[in-house]
Protein backbone atom coordinates (compact mmCIF):
# COMPACT_ATOMS: atom_id res chain seq x y z
CA UNK A 1 0.00 0.00 0.00
CA UNK A 2 0.97 3.59 -0.82
CA UNK A 3 3.11 5.42 1.60
CA UNK A 4 0.73 8.40 2.37
CA UNK A 5 2.04 12.13 2.79
CA UNK A 6 -0.13 14.44 4.65
CA UNK A 7 0.63 17.73 4.02
CA UNK A 8 -1.26 20.69 6.13
CA UNK A 9 -0.52 24.03 7.03
CA UNK A 10 -0.22 23.49 10.82
CA UNK A 11 -0.14 19.85 12.99
CA UNK A 12 -1.42 19.24 15.28
CA UNK A 13 -4.25 22.01 15.11
CA UNK A 14 -6.58 21.51 18.27
CA UNK A 15 -9.81 22.71 17.05
CA UNK A 16 -9.73 20.02 13.82
CA UNK A 17 -9.60 16.32 15.11
CA UNK A 18 -10.36 15.42 12.03
CA UNK A 19 -6.73 14.99 10.44
CA UNK A 20 -5.67 13.70 13.38
CA UNK A 21 -8.65 11.14 13.10
CA UNK A 22 -8.09 10.05 9.49
CA UNK A 23 -4.45 9.55 10.20
CA UNK A 24 -4.93 7.11 12.84
CA UNK A 25 -7.59 5.25 10.64
CA UNK A 26 -5.35 5.63 7.73
CA UNK A 27 -2.66 3.81 9.59
CA UNK A 28 -4.96 1.06 10.96
CA UNK A 29 -5.95 0.61 7.56
CA UNK A 30 -1.99 -0.46 6.59
CA UNK A 31 -0.80 2.80 5.19
CA UNK A 32 2.39 3.83 6.06
CA UNK A 33 1.70 7.60 7.04
CA UNK A 34 3.74 10.81 7.23
CA UNK A 35 2.66 14.21 8.10
CA UNK A 36 4.20 17.17 6.88
CA UNK A 37 3.63 20.68 8.32
CA UNK A 38 4.79 24.00 7.73
CA UNK A 39 4.03 25.20 11.59
CA UNK A 40 4.96 22.01 14.40
CA UNK A 41 2.98 23.13 17.62
CA UNK A 42 3.75 21.11 20.26
CA UNK A 43 -0.05 19.91 21.70
CA UNK A 44 0.05 16.49 23.16
CA UNK A 45 -1.83 13.99 20.73
CA UNK A 46 -1.45 10.26 20.05
CA UNK A 47 -0.48 9.34 16.46
CA UNK A 48 0.69 5.30 16.01
CA UNK A 49 3.74 4.21 16.26
CA UNK A 50 5.30 4.31 12.85
CA UNK A 51 3.75 8.08 12.03
CA UNK A 52 6.15 11.07 11.76
CA UNK A 53 5.28 14.60 11.69
CA UNK A 54 8.00 16.67 9.88
CA UNK A 55 8.29 20.74 9.90
CA UNK A 56 9.28 21.96 6.42
CA UNK A 57 11.43 24.47 7.24
CA UNK A 58 13.88 22.91 9.20
CA UNK A 59 14.99 21.39 6.14
CA UNK A 60 18.56 21.62 5.33
CA UNK A 61 18.57 24.35 2.04
CA UNK A 62 21.92 22.99 1.07
CA UNK A 63 20.40 19.09 0.77
CA UNK A 64 17.57 20.83 -1.12
CA UNK A 65 19.62 22.50 -3.68
CA UNK A 66 21.42 18.71 -4.25
CA UNK A 67 17.64 17.77 -4.71
CA UNK A 68 17.17 20.37 -7.43
CA UNK A 69 20.37 19.75 -9.34
CA UNK A 70 19.41 16.21 -9.70
CA UNK A 71 16.29 17.10 -11.88
CA UNK A 72 16.17 19.69 -14.13
CA UNK A 73 13.20 18.07 -16.17
CA UNK A 74 11.16 18.30 -12.77
CA UNK A 75 12.27 22.01 -12.76
CA UNK A 76 10.61 23.02 -15.60
CA UNK A 77 7.52 21.31 -15.02
CA UNK A 78 7.90 22.94 -11.13
CA UNK A 79 8.14 25.80 -12.66
CA UNK A 80 5.09 25.54 -15.14
CA UNK A 81 3.08 24.58 -11.91
CA UNK A 82 4.33 27.66 -9.81
CA UNK A 83 3.68 30.34 -13.02
CA UNK A 84 0.01 29.02 -13.12
CA UNK A 85 -0.49 30.34 -9.93
CA UNK A 86 -0.91 34.00 -8.81
CA UNK A 87 -1.48 34.14 -4.99
CA UNK A 88 1.64 32.98 -4.33
CA UNK A 89 5.27 34.21 -5.65
CA UNK A 90 6.92 31.60 -8.31
CA UNK A 91 9.76 32.37 -6.04
CA UNK A 92 8.55 31.10 -2.88
CA UNK A 93 6.38 28.24 -4.47
CA UNK A 94 9.82 26.95 -5.64
CA UNK A 95 11.70 26.99 -2.93
CA UNK A 96 8.74 25.54 -0.66
CA UNK A 97 8.22 22.88 -3.35
CA UNK A 98 11.62 21.93 -3.41
CA UNK A 99 11.69 21.78 -0.08
CA UNK A 100 8.83 19.06 0.72
CA UNK A 101 9.35 17.36 -2.62
CA UNK A 102 13.19 16.73 -1.07
CA UNK A 103 11.44 15.83 2.16
CA UNK A 104 9.32 13.12 0.78
CA UNK A 105 11.40 11.58 -1.60
CA UNK A 106 13.63 11.61 1.53
CA UNK A 107 10.78 9.28 3.45
CA UNK A 108 9.74 7.41 0.27
CA UNK A 109 6.41 8.81 0.07
CA UNK A 110 4.24 7.94 -3.07
CA UNK A 111 0.94 10.22 -2.24
CA UNK A 112 0.19 13.51 -1.81
CA UNK A 113 -2.63 13.84 0.30
CA UNK A 114 -3.32 17.39 1.45
CA UNK A 115 -5.90 19.31 3.57
CA UNK A 116 -7.08 22.65 3.11
CA UNK A 117 -6.74 23.95 -0.47
CA UNK A 118 -4.45 27.33 0.33
CA UNK A 119 -1.08 27.90 0.74
CA UNK A 120 -0.30 24.05 1.72
CA UNK A 121 -1.63 22.91 -1.55
CA UNK A 122 -0.20 25.27 -3.19
CA UNK A 123 3.29 24.02 -2.30
CA UNK A 124 2.14 20.41 -2.46
CA UNK A 125 1.51 20.67 -6.13
CA UNK A 126 4.92 22.51 -7.14
CA UNK A 127 6.48 19.26 -4.82
CA UNK A 128 4.23 16.72 -6.87
CA UNK A 129 5.99 18.16 -10.12
CA UNK A 130 9.35 17.73 -8.67
CA UNK A 131 8.22 14.15 -7.65
CA UNK A 132 5.92 12.81 -9.73
CA UNK A 133 3.59 11.20 -7.90
CA UNK A 134 0.33 11.65 -7.67
CA UNK A 135 -2.05 14.17 -5.24
CA UNK A 136 -5.21 14.74 -3.68
CA UNK A 137 -6.62 17.80 -1.87
CA UNK A 138 -9.67 17.74 0.67
CA UNK A 139 -11.21 20.78 0.69
CA UNK A 140 -13.31 22.82 3.69
CA UNK A 141 -15.68 26.05 4.05
CA UNK A 142 -13.06 28.91 4.30
CA UNK A 143 -10.64 27.72 1.69
CA UNK A 144 -12.89 26.72 -0.55
CA UNK A 145 -15.22 29.66 -0.23
CA UNK A 146 -13.06 32.64 1.37
CA UNK A 147 -9.68 32.17 0.95
CA UNK A 148 -9.90 30.60 -2.68
CA UNK A 149 -7.52 31.98 -4.29
CA UNK A 150 -5.86 29.82 -7.63
CA UNK A 151 -8.58 27.49 -6.71
CA UNK A 152 -10.09 26.33 -10.56
CA UNK A 153 -5.74 25.76 -11.40
CA UNK A 154 -5.39 24.16 -7.97
CA UNK A 155 -8.62 21.33 -8.84
CA UNK A 156 -7.93 20.47 -12.31
CA UNK A 157 -3.94 19.97 -11.09
CA UNK A 158 -5.09 17.45 -8.24
CA UNK A 159 -5.62 14.05 -9.58
CA UNK A 160 -8.95 13.98 -7.42
CA UNK A 161 -10.35 16.00 -4.79
CA UNK A 162 -12.26 15.49 -2.41
CA UNK A 163 -15.63 17.71 -1.21
CA UNK A 164 -16.99 16.76 2.16
CA UNK A 165 -20.59 17.79 1.31
CA UNK A 166 -22.67 17.64 -1.45
CA UNK A 167 -22.29 21.43 -2.06
CA UNK A 168 -19.12 21.31 -2.27
CA UNK A 169 -19.29 18.73 -4.48
CA UNK A 170 -21.58 20.93 -6.86
CA UNK A 171 -19.65 23.80 -6.20
CA UNK A 172 -15.85 21.66 -7.64
CA UNK A 173 -18.15 20.55 -10.20
CA UNK A 174 -18.74 24.02 -12.02
CA UNK A 175 -15.31 25.14 -11.46
CA UNK A 176 -13.89 22.94 -13.58
CA UNK A 177 -12.78 19.79 -11.14
CA UNK A 178 -12.30 16.74 -13.49
CA UNK A 179 -11.97 14.08 -10.25
CA UNK A 180 -14.24 15.07 -7.47
CA UNK A 181 -15.08 12.48 -4.75
CA UNK A 182 -18.12 12.89 -1.90
CA UNK A 183 -16.46 11.53 1.33
CA UNK A 184 -17.54 13.08 4.52
CA UNK A 185 -15.02 13.19 7.56
CA UNK A 186 -14.93 10.59 10.01
CA UNK A 187 -15.70 10.15 13.43
CA UNK A 188 -13.29 7.76 15.92
CA UNK A 189 -16.91 6.22 17.43
CA UNK A 190 -14.56 4.77 19.67
CA UNK A 191 -13.41 7.63 21.83
CA UNK A 192 -17.24 8.76 22.70
CA UNK A 193 -18.89 6.53 25.15
CA UNK A 194 -22.54 6.58 25.02
CA UNK A 195 -25.44 5.92 27.31
CA UNK A 196 -29.43 6.41 28.37
CA UNK A 197 -30.94 9.89 28.75
CA UNK A 198 -29.76 11.53 31.76
CA UNK A 199 -31.95 12.39 34.43
CA UNK A 200 -30.90 15.82 34.63
CA UNK A 201 -33.99 18.43 36.89
CA UNK A 202 -33.40 20.49 34.02
CA UNK A 203 -32.42 20.08 30.20
CA UNK A 204 -28.72 20.38 30.15
CA UNK A 205 -27.88 21.65 26.82
CA UNK A 206 -23.69 21.64 24.93
CA UNK A 207 -22.40 23.42 23.08
CA UNK A 208 -18.50 22.85 22.35
CA UNK A 209 -16.45 25.02 19.59
CA UNK A 210 -14.02 27.61 18.80
CA UNK A 211 -15.76 31.29 20.17
CA UNK A 212 -15.79 33.14 16.55
CA UNK A 213 -18.76 35.01 15.28
CA UNK A 214 -19.85 32.07 12.88
CA UNK A 215 -20.78 29.69 15.43
CA UNK A 216 -24.11 31.61 16.07
CA UNK A 217 -23.63 31.31 19.64
CA UNK A 218 -25.37 35.23 20.25
CA UNK A 219 -27.98 33.39 18.68
CA UNK A 220 -28.57 31.14 21.31
CA UNK A 221 -28.31 33.17 23.87
CA UNK A 222 -30.78 35.27 22.52
CA UNK A 223 -33.20 32.10 22.00
CA UNK A 224 -32.51 31.43 25.69
CA UNK A 225 -33.60 34.35 26.60
CA UNK A 226 -36.77 34.11 25.18
CA UNK A 227 -37.70 31.25 27.40
CA UNK A 228 -39.70 31.80 30.92
CA UNK A 229 -36.93 31.24 33.49
CA UNK A 230 -38.49 28.43 35.40
CA UNK A 231 -38.42 25.97 31.93
CA UNK A 232 -35.58 27.74 30.85
CA UNK A 233 -32.16 24.60 30.25
CA UNK A 234 -28.90 25.35 31.19
CA UNK A 235 -26.25 25.88 28.34
CA UNK A 236 -22.68 25.04 28.84
CA UNK A 237 -20.13 26.29 26.27
CA UNK A 238 -17.13 24.48 25.78
CA UNK A 239 -14.04 26.16 24.19
CA UNK A 240 -12.17 29.49 23.54
CA UNK A 241 -11.88 32.30 21.17
CA UNK A 242 -11.99 35.93 19.94
CA UNK A 243 -16.03 36.26 21.05
CA UNK A 244 -15.31 35.06 24.35
CA UNK A 245 -15.75 38.29 26.08
CA UNK A 246 -18.90 39.54 23.82
CA UNK A 247 -20.44 36.51 24.95
CA UNK A 248 -19.60 37.10 28.55
CA UNK A 249 -21.00 40.27 28.30
CA UNK A 250 -24.45 38.89 26.79
CA UNK A 251 -24.84 36.82 29.40
CA UNK A 252 -25.26 38.89 31.88
CA UNK A 253 -26.95 41.89 29.60
CA UNK A 254 -29.21 38.70 29.26
CA UNK A 255 -29.37 37.67 32.39
CA UNK A 256 -28.58 34.71 31.76
CA UNK A 257 -25.72 34.26 34.23
CA UNK A 258 -27.75 31.67 36.37
CA UNK A 259 -28.76 29.12 33.04
CA UNK A 260 -25.58 29.65 31.12
CA UNK A 261 -21.55 28.49 31.84
CA UNK A 262 -18.65 29.55 29.91
CA UNK A 263 -16.38 26.30 31.15
CA UNK A 264 -13.61 27.28 28.46
CA UNK A 265 -11.18 24.58 26.90
CA UNK A 266 -11.56 21.32 27.44
CA UNK A 267 -9.65 18.35 26.25
CA UNK A 268 -10.99 15.87 23.64
CA UNK A 269 -10.88 13.56 26.79
CA UNK A 270 -13.02 15.57 28.72
CA UNK A 271 -15.95 15.97 25.96
CA UNK A 272 -15.84 12.56 24.87
CA UNK A 273 -16.43 11.43 28.29
CA UNK A 274 -18.94 14.26 29.84
CA UNK A 275 -20.76 14.58 26.59
CA UNK A 276 -23.21 12.06 26.88
CA UNK A 277 -24.14 13.36 30.30
CA UNK A 278 -26.17 16.60 28.48
CA UNK A 279 -29.35 15.94 27.03
CA UNK A 280 -28.97 17.88 24.01
CA UNK A 281 -26.25 19.72 21.48
CA UNK A 282 -27.11 23.16 20.20
CA UNK A 283 -24.80 24.36 17.40
CA UNK A 284 -26.80 26.82 15.42
CA UNK A 285 -24.47 28.57 12.94
CA UNK A 286 -24.03 31.33 10.19
CA UNK A 287 -22.18 32.75 7.94
CA UNK A 288 -19.88 35.78 9.06
CA UNK A 289 -19.82 38.91 7.75
CA UNK A 290 -16.23 37.87 5.83
CA UNK A 291 -18.85 35.34 4.17
CA UNK A 292 -16.94 32.31 5.75
CA UNK A 293 -19.39 29.88 7.34
CA UNK A 294 -19.15 26.16 8.42
CA UNK A 295 -18.99 23.49 6.10
CA UNK A 296 -20.29 20.09 7.16
CA UNK A 297 -19.34 20.67 10.90
CA UNK A 298 -17.12 17.59 12.13
CA UNK A 299 -18.78 18.63 15.59
CA UNK A 300 -22.10 17.75 14.75
CA UNK A 301 -20.93 13.89 13.95
CA UNK A 302 -18.77 14.07 17.53
CA UNK A 303 -21.93 14.73 19.26
CA UNK A 304 -24.12 12.67 17.71
CA UNK A 305 -21.28 10.00 18.37
CA UNK A 306 -21.99 10.80 22.28
CA UNK A 307 -25.83 9.92 21.35
CA UNK A 308 -27.05 13.53 21.92
CA UNK A 309 -29.62 14.83 19.45
CA UNK A 310 -28.65 18.17 17.53
CA UNK A 311 -30.37 21.68 17.18
CA UNK A 312 -28.67 23.25 14.19
CA UNK A 313 -28.90 25.81 11.16
CA UNK A 314 -29.13 25.05 7.68
CA UNK A 315 -25.61 25.74 6.66
CA UNK A 316 -23.87 23.55 4.61
CA UNK A 317 -23.74 20.26 4.99
CA UNK A 318 -26.10 20.08 8.38
CA UNK A 319 -28.51 18.51 6.33
CA UNK A 320 -26.71 15.64 5.41
CA UNK A 321 -25.71 14.91 9.06
CA UNK A 322 -28.65 16.01 11.28
CA UNK A 323 -32.40 14.44 9.91
CA UNK A 324 -35.25 14.63 11.51
CA UNK A 325 -35.22 11.95 13.58
CA UNK A 326 -32.09 12.69 15.15
CA UNK A 327 -32.65 17.02 15.87
CA UNK A 328 -33.91 19.85 14.57
CA UNK A 329 -32.42 22.17 11.61
CA UNK A 330 -33.67 25.72 11.52
CA UNK A 331 -32.38 29.08 9.57
CA UNK A 332 -29.55 30.84 10.51
CA UNK A 333 -29.93 33.56 13.14
CA UNK A 334 -32.98 32.72 13.11
CA UNK A 335 -33.77 33.95 16.65
CA UNK A 336 -37.45 32.41 16.97
CA UNK A 337 -37.32 29.87 15.32
CA UNK A 338 -34.36 28.51 17.04
CA UNK A 339 -36.17 28.93 20.35
CA UNK A 340 -39.17 26.86 19.22
CA UNK A 341 -36.75 24.10 18.28
CA UNK A 342 -35.09 24.00 21.63
CA UNK A 343 -38.83 24.65 23.36
CA UNK A 344 -40.13 21.22 20.86
CA UNK A 345 -37.42 19.30 22.32
CA UNK A 346 -38.12 20.41 25.87
CA UNK A 347 -41.60 19.12 25.24
CA UNK A 348 -40.63 15.52 24.10
CA UNK A 349 -41.47 12.56 25.70
CA UNK A 350 -38.65 11.04 27.90
CA UNK A 351 -38.61 7.87 25.20
CA UNK A 352 -38.59 10.54 21.75
CA UNK A 353 -35.49 11.46 23.16
CA UNK A 354 -33.73 8.29 24.03
CA UNK A 355 -34.87 7.01 20.52
CA UNK A 356 -32.85 10.50 19.10
CA UNK A 357 -29.89 9.41 20.96
CA UNK A 358 -29.81 5.86 20.13
CA UNK A 359 -30.86 6.57 15.95
CA UNK A 360 -27.98 9.80 16.48
CA UNK A 361 -25.13 7.32 17.27
CA UNK A 362 -26.42 4.75 14.75
CA UNK A 363 -26.22 8.02 12.22
CA UNK A 364 -22.37 8.05 13.09
CA UNK A 365 -22.05 4.95 12.78
CA UNK A 366 -23.23 4.20 9.83
CA UNK A 367 -22.41 7.12 7.73
CA UNK A 368 -19.60 8.99 9.31
CA UNK A 369 -17.57 6.29 10.64
CA UNK A 370 -13.70 7.21 10.32
CA UNK A 371 -12.41 3.62 9.51
CA UNK A 372 -14.98 3.18 7.25
CA UNK A 373 -13.97 6.09 5.38
CA UNK A 374 -10.53 5.78 5.69
CA UNK A 375 -11.17 2.70 3.34
CA UNK A 376 -13.03 4.60 0.73
CA UNK A 377 -10.06 6.91 0.85
CA UNK A 378 -7.58 4.15 0.61
CA UNK A 379 -9.21 2.84 -2.47
CA UNK A 380 -8.90 6.33 -4.35
CA UNK A 381 -5.50 7.10 -3.37
CA UNK A 382 -4.43 2.77 -4.14
CA UNK A 383 -6.33 3.76 -7.71
CA UNK A 384 -4.79 7.20 -8.85
CA UNK A 385 -1.88 7.22 -12.17
CA UNK A 386 1.21 9.01 -11.58
CA UNK A 387 0.91 11.91 -14.35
Amino acid sequence: MKHIAIVVPEFPIASETFVVTEIQALARAGHRVTVFCFVKRELAITLPKYVSVIDINDTSNKHVSAFVVKRPLALAKALICSQNQHAISTKSLLLYGAKLAYLANKYHCEHFHCHFMHCSLAYTLVAARWLGISTSSVGHGHDVYVNNDDIQFKLSACDFSIAICQDMVETFQRLGAKHTHLLHSGVDVSRFITHSAPKNKQLELLFVGHLVEKKGIVYALQALALIAENQRPHLDIVGQGPSQKQLYNLIKKLKLKASVRLLGYRSPHWIGQEGSNYDCFVAPFCPSEDGDSETEPMVLKEAMAMGLPVITSDVMGCSEIVTKDTGYIVAPKDVIALKLAIESFMQCQSNVREQMRVLARQRVEQYFNAQIQARRLSHLIEGTRIK
